[in-house]
């Protein structure tokens, strides 16, 4: 019997052994500055955003003992927080234990978005009164999924946006209910009921004072609004453009002021537009902040120069700062417009800003069908010696061989609105038994006219060496020849923007010449046209097209210099 009751225990104690040790309970505590706060209850889905909050409220307070307000206001804004995650029901209560404070919390079940409806009105539809609805939601999670939390100060906000839409449309007495909440065990539906009331109309819509010149296209918009659905927006947006027109025109005082007089419900509302153009301004001088390095002055007083001495233009304006901001120095520029006391049609433009860091090293790589991997390394140095310049220095692999690069950019050439880009590149080619070893070196003016014309004139220097074992001489051409060339391009850029287009066209014409070892002439033309579909879908074709002659027959002009229907390039 002794000899069981041992052999039992020992059993026992081998099955104690290897049992996993139990599951730690986890730690929600958080201390700062000698104060701790311990989270008890069903948060660990929630507790990476409870922590933060606790965190923030900790390191704002002075206390280094926990005290019962202090406790208090915790709870208070772990609740908040929580109603803001949709735990519509949540519960906090505080206590203090041997100087910890102890946040016990029941959060409930999390209440998501379920179904909208909309009654009372025919003037927008279910979708567009949904959109505007959950917009505060949307704005706050970045994008709204299908199990969006409900948190109702949020709805309440979209029900105000509701509002405004019909008001927008000519129903300026309508009004929103407070939204009636269905909740679910899953979801919580949500309706809204609408009150109309009497449709406005604009009655008749004036224009009176010093008209711009250019503004009959305005006042014939202006007319045109007598009978449509008022609205307060489409108001001031005819206001804005009419005081966008008469600054352009360098009258940077303005000023254009609407006058609605507010009839009975449901009457048309007249409006009336009053017109101040006053002077022409003139901007005399610039005042470019002293933070500013020398390179990153000379620039900016290259970039802004056409602006001294000429008629204040927004437009103008605009276009100067790209060229400016286009160099690479700065990260952020600010252009403010001041009236000068002593010159009643004068401005000053100040400008300020911040630069970019100096120097940077870029890592890139992608893959060509034709071309195979590309894989390199790019270091940049801005404003290099305070000049205001721009070096580059690039080696990587690409097209079966080495290559590499030194470019140095100015961009503003003496001062003058004129920059250059000039590169020097050596690379290796190795492609089915043909190889092309090449030395080159590029110079180039541009310049931007304005916001859609830019020209450029460039020359360029090289000198190569192919060789292809699967190629006949006559594909070929010569296996060691320089050339020489000049050349010139012209640009057309009515894009909505230069890097990611989404509507507009672009087209561009060169033309190149060489006369060294082998003579030629070459054309290349480019048209690309670019249209949106939807939010997220748009059209985008490009068209190009290229051409080469040499007096001296196909044969004498090298391969990497012909032109080729399709292929890489």
């Amino acid at each position: 019997m002794i000899a069981r009751t041992l052999l039992l225990a020992s059993c026992l104690a081998l099955l104690a052994a290897a049992a996993p040790p139990a599951a730690p309970t986890p730690q929600r505590t958080i201390s700062r500055h000698g104060l701790t706060v311990r989270i008890d209850g069903p948060v660990d889905e929630v507790w990476n955003e409870l922590r933060p909050v606790v965190d923030l409220q900790l390191t704002l307070v002075d206390d280094s003992i926990s005290t019962p307000p202090l406790a208090d206001d915790l709870a208070f804004f772990v609740r908040k927080e929580l109603l803001r995650l949709g735990y519509h029901a949540a519960e906090v209560s505080w206590s203090i234990d041997q100087g910890i404070t102890v946040l016990t919390v029941a959060t409930g079940s999390r209440q998501r978005i379920g179904n909208t409806s909309f009654s009372g009105t025919s003037a927008a539809t279910q979708d567009e009164m949904r959109a505007l609805l959950l917009r505060p939601t949307r704005e706050r999670l970045g994008k709204l999924s299908r199990n969006a939390p409900l948190v109702e100060s949020e709805i309440n906000d979209g029900a105000a946006l509701v509002q405004r839409l019909l008001q927008s449309r000519g129903y300026l007495s309508a009004s929103v209910s407070e939204p009636e909440f269905s909740h679910g065990t899953a979801a919580t539906d949500i309706s809204l009921a609408i009150t109309e009331g009497p449709r406005s109309l604009f009655g008749t819509v004036s224009l009176s004072g010093d008209l711009p010149q250019g503004s009959d296209a305005l006042q014939s918009e202006a007319a045109a609004l007598s009978g449509t659905p008022f609205s307060e927006v489409r108001v001031e947006d005819l206001r804005n453009r009419l005081l966008s027109l008469c600054k352009s025109a360098g009258h940077f005082a303005a000023s254009v002021t609407a006058t609605t007089t507010t009839p009975p419900a449901g009457q048309p509302v007249p409006v009336s537009f009053a017109i101040s153009r006053g002077p022409v301004f003139t901007v005399r001088n610039l005042n470019i902040s002293d933070s500013f390095s020398k390179g990153a002055r000379r620039i900016i007083t290259a970039g802004f120069r056409p602006a001294t001495g000429a008629v204040w233009s927004n437009s103008a304006l605009e276009r100067m700062q790209r060229r400016v901001m286009d160099a690479g120095l700065l990260a952020g520029i600010d252009v403010v417009p001041n009236l000068i006391p002593d010159d009643p049609s004068g401005l000053s433009l100040s400008i300020s800003g911040r630069e970019s860091q100096r120097r940077s090293l870029a890592l890139y790589g992608g893959y060509e069908t034709l071309r195979g991997p590309i894989l390199g390394l790019e270091w940049r140095h801005v404003n290099i010696m305070d000049s205001g310049d721009t070096l580059r220095i690039r080696a990587g692999w690409e097209a079966g061989g080495p290559e590499g690069s030194l470019r140095w950019l100015n961009p503003a050439l003496f001062g003058s609105a004129w920059a250059s880009d000039s590169e020097l590149a050596v690379l290796h080619t190795t492609a089915w038994n043909y190889t092309h070893d090449a030395a080159r070196l590029r110079s180039t003016l541009s310049r931007q006219f304005n916001l859609h014309v830019s020209a450029s004139a460039f020359a360029s220097l090289s000198a190569d060496h192919a060789s292809g074992g699967n190629l006949s001489p006559l594909e070929l051409g010569p296996s060691s020849y320089q050339t020489a060339s000049l050349g010139s391009s012209l640009s057309l850029d009515f894009r909505d923007s230069p890097v990611i287009p989404r509507k507009g066209w672009f087209s561009s014409a060169e033309i190149e010449g060489g006369n060294a070892s082998v003579p030629f002439l070459r054309s290349r033309v480019r048209f690309s046209w670019y249209q949106p579909l939807s939010s997220h879908f748009r059209i985008a074709a490009n068209w190009q097209a290229a051409a080469v002659s040499t007096p001296d027959g196909i044969s004498s002009l090298p391969i990497d210099q012909r032109v080729f229907n399709g292929g890489s390039s």
